[in-house]
């Protein structure tokens, strides 16, 4: 059995060319659609992990483009907004949430 995955992955340009994209198992996290084409993804996982993803997510500007890539359904761009901070979950879990927000071009 294949998991799924998703797939963050900063603009080229992007002030931190070594840590460009992130690859994250979808039973890691969990979406919530929000007003004004906000996306909330909260990341829960083990310590280890949570870490990792956190410090990709924390390194970036408010604004900064990012690409998000659901299951190879194609890249959707959206804008950083913010991380919450990291809360102790139950079994040695943690989580924390990155809010997004959805890229509008002008066609």
């Amino acid at each position: 059995m294949s998991e799924s995955k998703m797939l963050f992955r900063r603009e080229s340009g992007s002030k931190k060319k070594d840590n460009i994209l992130l690859e994250v198992d979808e039973d890691r996290i969990s979406l919530q659609n929000r007003r004004e084409n906000a996306l909330i993804i909260t990341f829960k996982a083990v310590e280890d992990e949570i870490k990792d993803i956190y410090q990709f997510f924390n390194d970036f500007d408010e604004l900064e483009p990012i690409f998000v890539n659901i299951a190879d359904a194609g890249d959707v761009g959206y804008y950083y907004r913010g991380i919450s901070s990291v809360e102790q979950e139950n079994e040695g879990k943690q989580k924390f949430s990155v809010t997004l927000q959805l890229r509008r071009d002008k066609m």
